[in-house]
This record gives C-alpha cells, sequence and structure tokens, in this order.
C-alpha cells in the first residue's frame, strides 16, 4: 500500500523535527508532581470548555489505594455508568453505556490500548499500583479522541517520580490466589525524575458461592480452569530540558496466561445456552513504549506531541473437551488429490471434535499524534489534533474446520462435517487510520462556557478507503454559584475493526462505520454539608451498528440499522463529616434493537445499576471501606441453532465487598483484610458462567522515603 509509505515518512518527519523542539508543549497541566500529566488529550487546561459539560468521573489514586481494586477494570465497576462483565472469553470486559468494550477507548498516558485485532481491551492487565488517576469520559467527548470511542473514554494517567526517593513494597494473598506482589521506586534529581513499578499475580481458581448448584460441566468447590498468571513492569522517565520544555519516555510490560472456564451448562436442549468450548490463553506479551513531548514556546501556545508503538503477542488455544489435552498429537500425513496435488494433514486425537485449534495471534499498533494549543485570552482557546495509526495483524497456526464458523484467534478454514482434522492457516491484515480536528472553547460571559468541534477521519485498507466525520457542540451556564447546566451533543464514527472485516468466517469486507448521535442534558448542584448531586439524561443512536447476524449460519459480522440507548443517571458524593467520603450512583439504561431481528432489548445490557461506596478515616489510622453494587433488568436470547428468537430474564444480583485497612509507623506501613462477594452471592453476567464468590483476603504496604 502507498499509504505505508506514507506513515514510514511522517513518522521520520516527526522524530526530526522533535529534536528540534517544533512538536513539544508546555507545563503540567496537573501541579502535582507525581501525576504524568502528558498522558491527558488537551481537551482543556482546567475542568472547563468541553469538559465541564460532559459526564467525567475521576478516580484518584487516593480512591483507589482506599478501596478493594487490584486491577483497572475493579475501580471501573465501582461507577453506576460502567458495567464491567465477564464471559465466555474470561476476561472483563467494560461497558458504557450499552456500547460494548470494543467502543470504549482506552487509553494509557495517551496512547491508545484497544486491541489492533478486535479493538477490545483487557483492563484487568493494568495493575492500580502505576494509576495516579482514572478520568471516565461516558457518552459525548472532546473529537480531539478521535474515532472509536463511540461508547466513551477511558483515560489512565500514570504516576511520575518527585524529588527525593520513595518506593513501596507489598504483598497480599487469599483464597485460591496464592499472591500478589508488588513494588515501586520514584525519585527525582535536577533535570530527571523517574517512577519504576512491578508486580506479580497468580492464582490458582477462584471459589464459587456457596449456593451454586452443581453441574456435570462444573462441580462446587473451585471453578475449573479459572487460574490467572501476570506479571507487569512499568517505566517513566522524565527530563526537564529547559523551562519550555519537558520531555518523558514510557514503557509498559505485562505477560501471563489465563483460562477461559466454559459453560457450566451443555445441554443441547437449553435454547440460551452456548455450546461448550475449552479455550486457554497460555501465553501472552505485550509491551508499550511512548515519546512524548510538552513545550510552550510563548504564554499562549503550547503543543503536546506523541510516538508511539504497541505490541501484543497471545497463544490462543481452544481444544477438544475439559482436559485440556493437546490436540495436535497424530500422524502427519501426506494426501493426493485426483489432479495430483499434495498436502500434508495432522490427524488429530479426536476427529468427531470441531473447531479446536491452536494459534499464535500478534497485534500491534504504532502511531503518532500532534496537538497545538493556542489561548486567544477572551476570544477562547483554539485546539488542533493531528494523529495518525498503523495497525497490523497476523495469525498462524492449526485449525480445526465446523459448522459453528472459524477460530476465534482469526483464522478459519470453512464448515463441513467430520472427520475434522487440523489444517495449517496464516493471515495477515493491516490498516491505517488518520484523523484531523479542531476545537474551540469559549466563555463569552463569566458564567457561561461553549465548545464547538470537528474531526475528519481516514481508514484505507485493501478493499475500500472510507472516511468521515466527527463533530461536538456544548455549552454550560452556571445558573447560580452552587447550580451549572450543561448540554451535549457529539456525532461521532468506529471504523470497523481488522477482525469484523477479516476474522474468518464471521468476516465481512463490506462492513462501513459505525456513526452515533449522543445528545445529553444535566445539573449539577453544590448541597450543603459539602455535598454534589449530579444528574444527566442521555440518548444514543447508533446506526449500522456492526454485530454478528445470528439468522445466517455460521454467524456473519452484519451492519444493522439502529440501536439506541437512552436513560438517566444520578449520581451524589458528600463528605458531610470531615473523614467521612460517600458516594452513590444509580443509572437506568434502556436499550432498543431496533434492527428488525426479533429482539426488544440489548442483549447482556442491564437497565439498572447501583453503585455505592464509603469509607471512614478513624484518627487512629483505622479505615473500613465497603462497596455496594446492584445490578438488574439484564435479558439473554436464544443462540443461533434456535429457529424461533425468544429471551430470557437474566437474574438481579448484589455484591457487595469490605475492606479494613491499618496504619502503622507514621503511615509506612498499612496493614489489611477484606472480602469480595462478602454474602457469598450466586450470580451470572453472562448466561451459563457463574462468578466469584466469597474471596477471602489479606496483605501490606510498605513506603518509605529518603
Amino acid at each position: 500500500m502507498n499509504w505505508k509509505k506514507a506513515f514510514t515518512t511522517v513518522c521520520t518527519g516527526y522524530c526530526c523535527l522533535s529534536a528540534g523542539h517544533v512538536f513539544a508543549m508546555g507545563t503540567p497541566e496537573e501541579q502535582s508532581e507525581d501525576i504524568f500529566s502528558l498522558g491527558e488529550v488537551v481537551v482543556s487546561g482546567k475542568m472547563d470548555g468541553i469538559e465541564a459539560a460532559e459526564t467525567i468521573h475521576v478516580i484518584s489514586a487516593e480512591d483507589i489505594k482506599k478501596s478493594s481494586a487490584r486491577t483497572l477494570d475493579e475501580a471501573l465497576g465501582l461507577l453506576s455508568n460502567v458495567n464491567v462483565q465477564v464471559g465466555n472469553e474470561g476476561v472483563p470486559r467494560v461497558d458504557m453505556r450499552g456500547f460494548r468494550n470494543r467502543h470504549v477507548l482506552f487509553l494509557l498516558d495517551g496512547i491508545p490500548m484497544n486491541s489492533a485485532f478486535d479493538q477490545n481491551f483487557d483492563p484487568s492487565m493494568i495493575p492500580v499500583e502505576n494509576i495516579a488517576k482514572i478520568k471516565v469520559t461516558a457518552g459525548a467527548s472532546s473529537v480531539l479522541y478521535g474515532q472509536g470511542g463511540l461508547g466513551g473514554v477511558v483515560n489512565i494517567i500514570t504516576k511520575r517520580g518527585k524529588k527525593g526517593l520513595s518506593g513501596m513494597a507489598g504483598f497480599e494473598s487469599g483464597d485460591g490466589q496464592p499472591y500478589l506482589a508488588k513494588a515501586s521506586l520514584s525519585g527525582g534529581e535536577g533535570k530527571f525524575d523517574f517512577f519504576l513499578s512491578g508486580s506479580g499475580f497468580k492464582r490458582d481458581n477462584f471459589p464459587l458461592a456457596k449456593s451454586f448448584t452443581a453441574t456435570t460441566e462444573e462441580k462446587a468447590g473451585y471453578r475449573k480452569n479459572s487460574d490467572n498468571t501476570r506479571n507487569n513492569a512499568f517505566l517513566n522517565l522524565g527530563y526537564t530540558a529547559s523551562k519550555d520544555l519537558y520531555i518523558a519516555l514510557t514503557g509498559n510490560f505485562v505477560e501471563g496466561g489465563y483460562g477461559k472456564p466454559a459453560s457450566a451448562i451443555d445441554n443441547k436442549f437449553d435454547p440460551y445456552s452456548p455450546p461448550a468450548r475449552f479455550g486457554r490463553v497460555d501465553n501472552y506479551q505485550g509491551f508499550t513504549l511512548q515519546l512524548a513531548a510538552d513545550y510552550t514556546p510563548t504564554a499562549n501556545l503550547s503543543v503536546r506531541s506523541m510516538i508511539f508503538f504497541n505490541r501484543m503477542d497471545q497463544d490462543d488455544n481452544q481444544y477438544d473437551d475439559e482436559n485440556y489435552g493437546p490436540i495436535s498429537t497424530g500422524v502427519l500425513t501426506e494426501y493426493t488429490t485426483n489432479n495430483n496435488n499434495k498436502f500434508l494433514v495432522v490427524k488429530p486425537v479426536n476427529e468427531l471434535i470441531s473447531n479446536s485449534y491452536m494459534l499464535k495471534n500478534t497485534g500491534i499498533t504504532r502511531g503518532i499524534s500532534i496537538q497545538p494549543k493556542y489561548d486567544m485570552g477572551q476570544l477562547g482557546s483554539v485546539t488542533m489534533g493531528f494523529s495518525a495509526e498503523w495497525d497490523t495483524w497476523d495469525a498462524s497456526g492449526l485449525v480445526k474446520p465446523g459448522g459453528d464458523g472459524g477460530a476465534a484467534g482469526g483464522c478459519g478454514v470453512g464448515g463441513g462435517s467430520p472427520p475434522y482434522n487440523l489444517f495449517p492457516c496464516s493471515d495477515h491484515k493491516d490498516l491505517f487510520i488518520s484523523s484531523a480536528a479542531i476545537e474551540y472553547s469559549v466563555e463569552p460571559l463569566e458564567n457561561l462556557g461553549i465548545s464547538l468541534g470537528y474531526a475528519h477521519h481516514w481508514q484505507f485498507r485493501d478493499e475500500a478507503n472510507p472516511e468521515g466525520y466527527s463533530v461536538s457542540a456544548s455549552v454550560y451556564y452556571d445558573l447560580f454559584k452552587d447550580t451549572r447546566l450543561k448540554a451535549a451533543f457529539q456525532r461521532n464514527i468506529r471504523f470497523p475493526s481488522l477482525s469484523q472485516l477479516y476474522k474468518r468466517d464471521s468476516n465481512n469486507p463490506n462492513l462501513i462505520p459505525e456513526t452515533v448521535y449522543h445528545y445529553q442534558m444535566g445539573i449539577e448542584q453544590k448541597l450543603p454539608w459539602n455535598s454534589l448531586l449530579k444528574l444527566d439524561g442521555f440518548r444514543s443512536d447508533a446506526h449500522d451498528f456492526i454485530a454478528l447476524n445470528q439468522n445466517v449460519n455460521p454467524a456473519r459480522n452484519t451492519n444493522f440499522s439502529l440501536y439506541r440507548f437512552h436513560g438517566m443517571e444520578a449520581s451524589i458524593e458528600s463528605n458531610f463529616m470531615p473523614k467521612l467520603s460517600l458516594k452513590a450512583g444509580y443509572t437506568m439504561l434502556l436499550s432498543e434493537d431496533r434492527s428488525g431481528v426479533g429482539r426488544d432489548e440489548v442483549q447482556y445490557t442491564p437497565r439498572d445499576k447501583v453503585s455505592f461506596v464509603g469509607k471512614y478515616d478513624f484518627d487512629c489510622g483505622l479505615t473500613p471501606f465497603v462497596s455496594l453494587i446492584y445490578v438488574a433488568n439484564s435479558y439473554v436470547y436464544t443462540k443461533q441453532r434456535i429457529a424461533t428468537v425468544d429471551k430470557a430474564k437474566m437474574s438481579d444480583y448484589t455484591v457487595v465487598n469490605f475492606k479494613l485497612s491499618q496504619k502503622l509507623f507514621k503511615d509506612r506501613l498499612n496493614l489489611y483484610i477484606g472480602a469480595d462477594n462478602i454474602f457469598n452471592e450466586d450470580y451470572e453476567q453472562s448466561y451459563g458462567i457463574p462468578r466469584p464468590g466469597r474471596y477471602i483476603y489479606g496483605g501490606f504496604e510498605y513506603r518509605f522515603s529518603l
């Protein structure tokens, strides 16, 4: 492709110009030295402009520390407008306002972390000890984020070092989890600063709830094939070249493996039960590198720039049965066709079982972005954004054919009847995405703010070069000193992913971009006793929504006409006592599938979610923490093999977590014990996939500074 040469040329030019200070940008927006503010997209210097009219939740490092969250998904799950659920893939998926994980844009210090293959992201790969804060934007967002974030944006900002030397070491253990070990070291001297952290996690399995009813596929006690191993390393190096220029190099490495627990129901007469799949990711390795710069040549002009590389290698296997034994054992046999063509086939152990595979997948994302911003004083500010991204996916290995479609890892060899033999497969696909955006924010009155944005996006691939645009408009008005009214609109698009275009046998290279229209209005009201109330109403119309068409065999990715998500969110935060912190939220989400396929609500999209978080800091250093999540009115539909589409209601559930921590030795040592799902609730988020029961744990963190 010609755009490959263009991409290489742009990257080379970027590196040369960066050396000359052309693409850098100014002082950190956050004054706290331990926040790596380069990780934020330049929407505004403070919570004004478009951000003042959006639905934004900020989770601080202190919030995470007091909670029971160990990874990103556990921290996000405490928000009422975020639904974290685990299905057949065995990893958490973050849905936001009805939109799926692939529609949420995940940024780690500005780096897109969504998979180059299917645009999904496993948030459990990000441990919380690296995180300075998480900024979650639901629904309408800035056009500067680019295409893809139809449901919202999760911006993960990591820590940086500050003057001196400090560190932390911690350890945790519990039921079914031999260990979670973590450590960090940070410091700064002169023009240099650094933050280094690492963690190791290993779980043999997780316990099922005591009330779980054993089946032929899943016995009571501990969940089969639910082991998980994860090792992380993170490094942030900063250099203050001058009073106007700050440069940072960030690296993140993760490796591990995990099981994908199969459905606890393998009953062909159950119309809602999916067929049993026995999968594992026996090994994965990923790393991310970023070179970023902040430069402020004048008091009014600032420029932020970034170049990044993101790679994930994954061994994805699906076995013949629950023994997870080798599927490649057999005889390599040479066959000759009628026209004398020869080919080799490995005959597997069980030729009656289809769809098993042994695959190695590699996804690579390379990209650059440049964001200049000019402040015109009373006339407002203009921010521009230019970005380019090159996504590559490779898959190779051995795959069995079968009537249910191709392998989950991307290769497929079609349907057919037994015997099912292992066939070698190899796929390589790539595409290029670029965006150009401009956003204008102004405050014509002291209590009034207006923002307008436009962006154009291009996707270049072998068979087509689609393009589209995004627009945004938002306004806030401070009616009174303690009352803010706000409204926002956004039209955004998402290009089809590599998996949706090319993953056999569900591939469809004729897919067109998804388009969403967000409408939202809200009010923020400060209340007595140091409290804040937020109310938001929203509606999102998703046109040409891409999903599997279950009415064809094999199921194939299709643009459906319209999905609609609408509802309201309410949240309240209160610190009416100096040491007491309370947060509660409720989201009512109504989903409509208007594509005419015999469905009403969108599957696995709960109508109601309630979240509550509370903690109290005693003078003696004791802090009890409690969180509650209530989820209700979620539905599941009959599977592909059932001729008549019908739905069933999933069981509502409530999960309560509790943690008790104690600070000692002038806050250097923190001891804690806790229990997740303390009331041992037996619940499912996907049909036939039971979630963990009560999990009891304990640990410590020791902090030092020199």
